[in-house]
């Protein structure tokens, strides 16, 4: 059988079984003419009679490689890379053996500036996090939000990035903070080239530099500035789920001696659709079913022009002196949303015994600009100070109209309802920090201060039945104001790396509820330490351990009081008298081999803000309201590693399991605990299909199983995506298939079973599709690529 056919039964097979144990290993070192290390080169064994892959492996920074599990026997030896002529020698092996050291002559024919990647990523352990080198590799191909997805710890949830379970992420670029929210974050991520990206840093426990809110860190690395000229790129793509979607965006990169600037933009529209099937059960004092409330829904969404840009200039006013300004934001002027649904009442026996259908129109445009701006001084080679500052605007509008109809079973309609009410936000935030790294007597040092504002509006005003209810008309304001500053210090000692940072936040925040005339300040003031230590004890093993503090404050919708209903028996609400949560994480991390990485890590959060769901039996509602629960924690081993399956076949793996627990109070002043063993995983395959690395594949699969949070209860998923991508005109142009969610696995559902609480609910978000996408590169391809500079850390509250 060719090794075509045995390309199309693997990618079919999808999982893979190791093969047997050999006894022999070929090792050799690889430079170039001037004896330097020559790393990510291919090294492959091909069998003498047919040329075919036997075994392969890349060399390592230091241009070394190991090819495991040979036998004995006679090979070719193919040592292969980017820009040097391939070497080919004859070996024979009947024992361990070490080949002389092999010297790569220059080739200077390449692919128009066009570079087509195939090296397997790489994972590094450091003392304070995992570094996920993706440079010159497959997956340089992708955009930003597709290469988030595929790097080790990170997992998908609800459509947006998890780590451990936990939404809560900071998502930096060159450690500057850009974390918008939900649609923003991934437009701007998506219409980031990954083959400007060197890195991606995935931090569990950030260090002091970072701000205190949060959970964890992923820190995009680009790669530095490269050959003047101009580059660019545009692209298409055509997506169906339910409804059709479309997508274009183009991206512009200009450099010259002492200026540069970029700038992108991203234009989509296209409909959305959801289902959601529902049931409530309400009983009585003797635990008894009451009365059944079963409820189908089906939500369309039109947003038919989501536009998200960025511009950012720099210019060097000499060898010390760095200037950088830049905008960047979303706005959505066109976006409505239709939700029907269909409740039927059944009666104590079974029996029907009332009807409602509901139909709720949602208009809701949103503005989301930032401008920003930061001066570098560089005093030595290791000593710089910088100082930063950004200005954030968001505005979101919402009128909603809610029309609801009653009848009895086989009888007309006997009364209606109309609910009419208008959501007005405006956001802006302000921040300024100077931040200092340097070493002094063998120490890296790192410092710095930073002053954050916020000032929030809500108007929320509600009429029922075309009647204005004063009562529940409301105006929110809420001012925060954060002053924090911060030290660090790393160092190595022969084999141990330490690092350790303290960081102080002063806060001062007042919410007030002018319509009850209720006001919430708080002021305090927090220390979040931080400590990291590893050793290394020898090339295949590393151990280290590592504590922080954190803060995870509210989200600003959050604390408004205002109701929003989904119908006239349901509505969600926000508490501004909520509390931030402080959590502690521990972990206690090992590496085996380079490769193979261990984590044992423990979370607790104290006075978690979360949504939990009740059944008010008052007026039979059901009521989502954000409010802190006593505790949460989670207990866990996580695991990762990336393997070279054959040269053409990579694989990257991942796994979590776990302990979590939840405790929380009832409306009936009781204390709960919602608590669960759970695990989730995945792997994901890429293929390469030719002898050119012009034709790539991929198959991912992601799985979760039942999980808790707060009252929730959540039904396992999982996903299956497939994608062929094909680069074409000496590489300029790229094409791909995508399918995503193969079989709807992340339908999911979700309950609430404690005291006399019942509820249940089927979701499924549109999450199927297949998209179409087209990329033609032009310009000097060799450039490396800018992105968006700061944003504040309060945008994730947003």
């Amino acid at each position: 059988m060719g090794s075509p056919s045995i390309k199309i039964i693997v990618l079919l097979l999808f999982f893979s079984l190791p093969g047997l144990a050999q006894n022999a290993a070929v090792t050799g070192n690889v430079k170039d003419s001037g004896n330097n290390a020559v790393s990510f080169a291919d090294a492959v064994l091909l069998q003498v009679q047919d040329s075919t892959v036997y075994k392969a492996a890349f060399t390592d920074e230091a241009g070394r490689f190991t090819i495991t599990d040979v036998a004995p026997g006679n090979y070719i030896l193919k040592i292969s890379t980017l820009g040097f002529a391939n070497h080919l020698s004859r070996v024979s092996i009947e024992e361990d053996m070490l080949i002389p050291d092999i010297i790569l002559k220059e080739n200077a024919k390449q692919l128009n500036d066009v570079v087509i990647n195939s090296k397997r990523p790489v994972v590094k352990r450091k003392v304070d996090r995992l570094e996920f080198d993706v440079e010159n590799s497959i997956l340089s191909s992708d955009n930003a939000w597709e290469i988030l997805r595929k790097t080790p710890g990170v997992t998908m949830a609800g459509g947006g990035l998890s780590i451990r379970g936990s939404s809560g992420i900071l998502v930096t670029i060159n450690d500057r903070k850009v974390y918008l929210t939900g649609t923003e974050l991934k437009n701007l991520l998506e219409n980031t080239n990954g083959d400007d990206i060197k890195s991606i840093e995935v931090i569990t426990t950030p260090p002091a530099k970072y701000e205190a809110q949060g959970s964890a860190v992923l820190n995009i690395k680009m790669k530095k500035n490269g050959t003047q000229g101009y580059k660019a790129s545009v692209s298409g793509a055509y997506v169906q789920t339910m409804y059709p979607k479309g997508v274009v965006s183009t991206n512009h990169y200009y450099k010259d001696n002492k200026f540069s600037v970029y700038g992108g933009y991203m234009f989509g529209t296209g409909h959305y659709y959801g289902e959601n099937d529902s049931e409530v059960r309400y009983s009585g004092a003797d635990g008894q079913t009451r009365s059944v409330w079963k409820s189908t829904e089906n939500v369309h969404y039109r947003a038919t022009s989501q536009n998200s840009y960025n511009l950012t200039a720099e210019y060097q006013l000499d060898t010390l002196n760095t200037v950088n300004v830049g905008v960047n934001g979303f706005f959505s002027l066109k976006s409505t949303a239709n939700i029907n649904s269909n409740t039927a009442i059944y009666g104590a026996g079974g029996q029907l015994d009332s009807l409602y259908n509901t139909h709720n129109r949602r208009v809701y445009p949103q503005k989301n600009n930032t401008i920003n701006g930061s001066f570098e001084h560089k005093f030595s080679a290791k000593d710089k100070i910088s100082f930063s500052s950004d200005y954030t605007r968001h505005n979101f509008n919402q009128d909603q109209a809610v029309a609801a109809e009653f009848s009895l079973p086989g009888l007309e309609s006997y009364r209606t309802n109309n609910i009419i009410s208008g959501d007005t936000r405006r956001i802006g935030l302000f921040s300024a920090q100077a931040d200092f790294t340097g070493e002094t007597s063998g120490y890296n040092i790192e410092a710095g201060l930073r002053y954050g504002t916020v000032n929030a509006k809500n108007d929320f005003s509600y009429f029922n039945d075309a009647q204005q209810d004063i009562a529940m008309d409301n105006r929110f304001l809420y001012d925060e104001s954060v002053i924090a500053g911060y030290l660090g210090a790393d160092k190595e000692f022969g084999k141990w790396s330490l690092k350790a940072g303290l960081r102080g936040e002063n806060t001062h925040l007042k919410g007030n509820s002018v319509t009850t005339a209720e006001v919430n300040r708080q002021d305090y003031f927090k220390l979040f330490p931080t400590l990291y230590a590893m050793y290394k004890a020898n090339d295949n093993n590393q151990i280290g351990v590592s504590y922080g503090k954190r803060i995870i404050r509210p989200q600003y919708a959050a604390l408004n009081p205002f109701r929003l209903y989904a119908n006239p028996y349901s509505y969600s609400t926000g508490d501004p008298r909520l509390q931030p949560a402080i959590s502690h994480n521990f972990s206690l991390l090992y590496t085996l081999k380079n490769k193979y990485n261990f984590d044992v890590y423990y979370n607790y959060e104290k006075s978690p803000a979360m949504e939990i769901t009740y059944q008010d039996y008052a007026t039979n509602t059901l009521v989502t309201q954000y409010t802190n629960i006593k505790d949460n924690k989670s207990l866990g081993l996580s695991f990762n590693t990336s393997i070279d399956v054959f040269a053409w076949w990579q694989q990257g793996w991942q796994a979590d399991t776990g302990y979590l627990e939840n405790t929380f109070q009832g409306p009936d002043g009781g204390l709960y605990t919602n608590k669960k063993w759970n695990a989730s995983g995945s792997i994901n395959n890429r293929f390469n299909l030719s002898k050119k690395k012009d034709l790539l594949a991929e198959a991912n699969f992601f799985y979760q199983s039942p999980t808790v949070q707060g009252t929730n209860n959540y039904s396992a998923i999982s996903d299956l995506s497939l994608s062929l991508k094909k680069f074409f005109w000496e590489g300029k142009g790229e094409l791909a298939v995508i399918f995503s969610d193969v079989y709807r696995g992340q339908k999911q559902s979700l309950s609430t079973r404690y005291a006399n609480q019942y509820s249940y609910s089927n979701n499924y978000n549109d999450t199927q599709s297949f998209r179409l996408q087209f990329k033609y590169r032009f310009g000097n391809q060799k450039l490396e690529g800018k992105t968006a500079k700061q944003d504040s850390e309060e945008k994730s509250r947003l």
